[in-house]
């Protein structure tokens, strides 16, 4: 268009005033639920000195006082294993949300960078447009340069042709100003609503870390309590078996034992009768069951003695080839089908999370450098809080994340991400040291560790324990997933 007569000089001024007075918008914080927690049940009632010794006058009242005691006692258990995944899902929730605060506050930044460049250019319109208003306004729409070419010294189309190019140029001024404008107030938006998402995403982590807090605090109750129960209970054992303590206290620990392995067992049976990861049909569902290991055997034989010693550690072994077992094809690197939920869910996924970066295949390395890695570590803190990477001590992703580091791997952050774009899924029967055990519902998992052979893995396992090496069979009450993941 071409500005000329005073419709166009008031038209050009009422520009220059809205540009010249663009101004920045408000921005304001918004503040996230918080994650709902899940408390563990209440201890039951013991029996009572008194029900003991009227039981044990009488054969099958004690033999059913037994059953009840045996009864209270792997309830007990349970409920410690439910405190134990609860603290999980909540440390893992905070370390989530610390990453999605970080991605938040890194484009906030970015996002305040374009509008200050934004507002540079802004700045150089208005100025450009200032000097175009004031012209408009002295001199009648004219620059006093153009005045010589109106003059009619006979040079007509010379002079309509430079005329026709000023106003041209002036025209475009305007429209760039215009421009920047708009690109000024939408960059100003942009860095608005950014740091708005920063806020949301701080507001979450701390709800997070008081979620995480409250589930390690009620972790403790629970196992607190389960040891009072125990050596009340097996002292009632004793008596009414006509044994001792300790008698007691091994047949208990056997029972324990038991429980586990055949919760191992049914887990890594899930993964035979489902399909792997990433193809179509049911999901394998992750039953309360196991079986421990031994030896360099694959996660569903049993034989290693319970404990967090990192004795008869496989760090020394050399571990078989990155490959599926013959019998299983290779799945692609997808996250794998959900599983039923077990009484622990992790806490709900923050609204609008940015996309987890997706790593670059890894090559070279060896997984006993990162094993290696992870056992040096064995007796450090676990350390949730303001993200377990190893400034202060590590959360169990920020570990797995260290120590394949070591091994020259780059792995996402947190355990999600590292099952989920892994290149390779086994059954548990066919994990192989160095391979990556996880725990939770697919593909929300809340736990990883790295697998050792012999039924063990070390992990950051939660600020009471650190860094340990622990029997999976002890953890397979926990919703253990029965497929492993390999880099």
């Amino acid at each position: 268009m071409i500005w000329s007569g005073t419709g166009g000089r008031a038209a050009a001024l009422c520009t220059a005033v809205v540009l010249l007075g663009a101004t920045a918008l408000p921005t304001h914080a918004a503040t996230a639920a918080p994650a709902t927690v899940q408390r563990i049940p209440a201890s039951p009632e013991l029996p009572s000195p008194e029900e003991i010794a009227a039981a044990k006058s009488d054969a099958a009242a004690a033999a059913a006082e037994v059953d009840r005691i045996d009864g209270l006692l792997a309830d007990a258990s349970v409920a410690r294993d439910t405190g134990m995944a609860a603290s999980l899902a909540a440390n893992n929730a905070y370390t989530d949300a610390l990453v999605q605060l970080q991605i938040r506050k890194d484009a906030a930044a970015l996002a305040d960078a374009k509008a200050a460049a934004a507002e540079t250019e802004q700045a150089k319109a208005r100025k450009v447009i200032g000097q175009l208003a004031g012209d408009l306004y002295r001199n009648g729409g004219m620059t006093p340069g153009l005045g010589s070419l109106v003059g009619g010294d006979g040079e007509t189309l010379q002079q309509a042709a430079t005329l026709e190019s000023v106003a041209a140029s002036r025209t475009r001024a305007f429209q760039a100003a215009e421009t920047a404008a708009a690109a000024a107030a939408s960059t100003k938006d942009a860095a608005a609503e950014a740091r708005r998402a920063a806020d949301d995403a701080a507001a979450t982590a701390e709800s997070r870390k008081s979620d995480a807090e409250r589930a390690n605090t009620e972790r403790q109750r629970a196992v607190t309590e389960a040891a009072a129960q125990k050596t009340v209970l097996v002292g009632q054992l004793a008596t009414l078996r006509n044994t001792t303590v300790a008698l007691e206290t091994e047949r208990v620990d056997g029972l324990e034992r038991q429980r586990q392995e055949a919760q191992l067992a049914a887990v890594t049976a899930a993964a035979a009768r489902a399909p792997q990861p990433g193809q179509a049909g049911t999901a394998p569902s992750a039953p309360q069951a196991s079986a421990s290991q031994s030896g360099n055997q694959p996660a569903g034989t049993t034989g290693t003695p319970q404990g967090n010693s990192p004795v008869n550690s496989p760090a020394a072994q050399q571990p078989a080839p990155a490959q599926p077992a013959p019998a299983q094809p290779a799945p692609p690197a997808a996250a794998p089908a959900p599983v039923q939920p077990a009484p622990v869910q992790p806490a709900p996924v923050q609204p609008t999370p940015a996309p987890a970066p997706v790593l670059p295949p890894s090559t070279g390395g060896s997984n006993q450098v990162a094993i290696s890695s992870a056992l040096a570590k064995v007796g450090a803190p676990y350390f949730y809080q303001y993200g377990g990477t190893g400034a202060y001590g590590f959360d169990c992703s920020g570990l797995v994340q260290n120590a394949f580091a070591a091994a020259g791997k780059r792995l996402p952050r947190t355990a999600a991400d590292q099952f989920a774009q892994a290149p390779v899924k086994v059954p548990l029967s066919a994990a192989q040291p160095g391979d990556l055990l996880v725990w939770g519902s697919a593909p929300g998992f809340y736990h990883v560790a790295i697998y050792l052979g012999g039924g063990r893995v070390v992990q950051a396992l939660n600020p009471d324990a650190g860094i340990t090496v622990t029997d999976i069979a002890a953890m397979s009450g926990m919703q253990l997933y029965p497929y492993a993941a390999r880099y």
